[in-house]
């Protein structure tokens, strides 16, 4: 049975972006090196180099990778959609949940998607199809932002401060009131 996503791995987009005059090689693999440093896609990296514009790069990788495109303007995101996904692989990535038909997931990315967000959404996934529709960069992210928290506990005590008032609160409760000796 054929890969159904193997067109996505058969050429990188730093190739799509040399073989179509628009990058260099070396500039290619400057953005390419810049991407995996800044641990970001290449995407974005494209599109903060001011290479192609974000609706230039998703009609490329429409058209290359033979994906719809799917405008995000006015998308009313569901949290739900999000349920079972690891919000920070959804960051990481730039991989922004779209709807569930059926057995089917859809997504939306901004370049076709790589072995690893493949190996991780088929692993969230479970025996669901996975359907992909590429969209502008700057909205997957703006909707990524505003919809799908990621919390680094590290970062964020707030939740141990939680527990440990929890804890003082039961430590006071098992406290033997005091007696005085006659």
């Amino acid at each position: 049975m054929p890969d159904p996503f193997d067109r996505f791995l058969r050429r990188p987009l730093e190739d799509v972006l040399v073989t179509q005059g628009l990058l260099s090689r070396e500039k290619a693999s400057e953005l390419v090196a810049t991407a995996q440093t800044a641990g970001e896609p290449l995407s974005v990296v494209v599109l903060e180099s001011g290479t192609l514009t974000a609706w230039d790069l998703a009609r490329l990788v429409a058209t290359h990778y033979q994906m719809p495109v799917q405008p995000l303007l006015g998308y009313r995101f569901d949290k739900d959609l999000a349920f079972g996904l690891k919000p920070e692989v959804l960051h990481r990535y730039q991989v922004l949940p779209l709807g569930v038909f059926g057995n089917t997931r859809t997504f939306a990315i901004a370049e076709p998607p790589s072995k690893p967000v493949l190996d991780e959404l088929t692993s969230m996934c479970g025996n669901s199809s996975i359907f992909f529709f590429v969209s502008e960069a700057p909205e997957i992210a703006k909707t990524l932002r505003e919809h799908v928290k990621v919390v680094d506990s590290a970062a964020d005590a707030g939740w141990q401060r939680l527990f440990d008032s929890a804890e003082e609160e039961v430590a006071k409760g098992l406290g033997r009131p005091k007696t005085r000796a006659s």
